[in-house]
């Protein structure tokens, strides 16, 4: 026997009208939530399991809370494995509000196009609220993953149903990305997952060098004569000072081109003019393939440049500095020359000691071509200039120059940042020079105890030569062992 056809169990115009008293219960009694949609990003290829995802998007939409005093679930459990916090939520939605607002944005190409593991002409359809998504509670300022929507209850009032009830519990964080864009809810995770930090120095960093000075220094080394046929750079003998400091000094060739046939002496470089001199030094050219070569040193007694020591190499010299050294009334009295390998400050050279400096004299390195600063912005992506390591920001630190990064690269997960490259922010253009990194700190839970109770498990039990939970490890020598005893290992200590 059939229903009587007369009665309709539930119009269109009464399923609206339940639909929009619904719906205005939950505006006047609900509160704003931000639904995070989980956009996913890569899955293994046999399991289809989702290896890494991101949530980029947010939609505000009015929830009714459940939950009348506190969280629901376990509340925090404090176990030999921690304290865990087991805290949920539920929410009820308007099924009409999330189908009208929320899905057809979730449903257009452009969203998934980018994120979509099948063939893009058969992309899912998304009609109703996804296991997996988020949920930001702006009461507790907390992240909520929902686990599962009941969308039958209530139980087809007038022949339909009008919400979703959403159970959501604490977000555990895995390593996927938070960029809404949205700092509030961004930086709820700022100090969760694996986190390397770099200390890093500025482009533009001045070198400093400091001035070594003596008496009895060779004040001049003159080239008389530049010699001939030279193959390689000839050595440069300078008798060296009965006491003092030996100098330093190398030759530099000028090469054959269409003016000049054989290849000769072009320079001579200082590195250290020596010290404790008290006449002047014989010079002599050895080896090098040619001749001819003839130079002469003159010695100073009073104070001169004898080096200059690096004290700090600076960053961003992309070509050789200048070094100029003043006295206490800020007057020039010698100069140098800073040799650079593309990036900082590696070796100086003296051009003029100078003579009858005083002890107050100091010097001060130009500073570099190219220059770079600026800010990082939290969860923005950086890049490495030589490995092209990719990571995302997670806090910076402009002070100490520190910046903490997470979901490195996992194209180039053997490959990290290498001292020295420069990391550029791709938003916000900021460059600064990596010197050193910390290992990956895990923050995975900051509540758990995992890792070093796991090392202790190891110890405790361990199966490298064989399973003690095996049937066979159960054996006492030679005895048996009658189970239908009442105490079968009585006997045993």
């Amino acid at each position: 026997m059939v229903v009587n056809p007369f009665f309709l169990h539930g119009s269109t115009r009464e399923q609206s009208l339940q639909q929009s008293l619904i719906n205005e219960q939950i505006r006047m009694y609900g509160m704003d939530v931000y639904y995070i949609p989980r956009e996913f990003v890569r899955d293994a290829s046999i399991m289809r399991e989702v290896t890494s995802s991101e949530f980029r998007s947010y939609f505000i939409i009015e929830a009714y809370l459940n939950n009348y005093d506190g969280y629901a679930g376990q509340g925090d459990i404090m176990s030999k494995f921690g304290i865990q916090v087991k805290d949920e939520i539920t929410l009820t939605l308007s099924r009409e509000r999330y189908e009208d607002y929320i899905a057809p944005f979730l449903n257009s190409r452009m969203l998934f196009l980018m994120n979509s593991i099948r063939n893009t002409d058969s992309l899912p359809t998304i009609q109703r609220p996804r296991e997996g998504d988020l949920i930001y509670f702006p009461l507790g300022r907390r992240l909520f993953e929902i686990k599962f929507v009941e969308h039958e209850q209530p139980f087809y009032q007038l022949g339909t149903g009008y919400t979703y009830e959403l159970q959501c519990e604490l977000f555990r964080y895995e390593d996927e990305v938070l960029d809404t864009s949205i700092d509030e809810i961004d930086s709820t995770i700022q100090s969760i997952g694996d986190i390397t930090t770099l200390s890093l120095v500025r482009l533009s960093r001045r070198a400093e060098v400091s001035v070594g000075l003596a008496s009895g220094y060779i004040k001049d080394l003159i080239l008389l004569n530049e010699g001939s046929n030279y193959t390689s750079p000839p050595n440069i003998i300078i008798s060296p000072p009965e006491v003092g400091i030996d100098p330093d000094v190398i030759t530099l060739l000028t090469l054959p081109d269409s003016n000049i046939d054989t290849s000769a002496i072009k320079q001579l470089v200082r590195f250290n003019n020596g010290a404790g001199y008290l006449e002047n030094p014989t010079v002599t050219f050895s080896g090098g393939g040619g001749s001819g070569a003839l130079a002469r040193a003159s010695v100073r007694q009073s104070l001169g440049v004898v080096k200059f020591d690096i004290d700090e190499q600076g960053s961003g010299y992309s070509e050789d500095a200048a070094i100029v050294v003043y006295d206490e009334e800020n007057n020039i009295v010698a100069e140098g020359v800073a040799l650079t390998d593309g990036t900082k400050i590696v070796k100086t050279i003296i051009t003029d000691p100078g003579e009858e400096l005083t002890a107050a004299a100091y010097a001060v390195v130009s500073e570099p071509a190219s220059s770079g600063e600026g800010t990082y912005i939290y969860n923005e992506i950086v890049e490495g200039s030589q490995s092209g390591t990719q990571a995302r920001i997670r806090g910076w630190d402009q002070v100490t120059l520190e910046l903490q990064l997470t979901n490195l690269d996992p194209e180039k997960n053997d490959v990290f940042f290498t001292p020295g490259e420069v990391i550029t922010g791709k938003t916000s253009g900021a460059q600064y020079s990596v010197k050193a990194y910390s290992d990956k700190q895990a923050y995975q839970d900051e509540y758990t105890d995992n890792d070093n109770i796991g090392e202790v498990a190891e110890v405790v039990v361990d199966t490298s030569e064989y399973n003690q939970f095996a049937p066979e490890a159960f054996r006492f020598d030679d005895d048996e062992v009658n189970f239908n005893d009442e105490d079968p290992f009585g006997d045993f200590s």
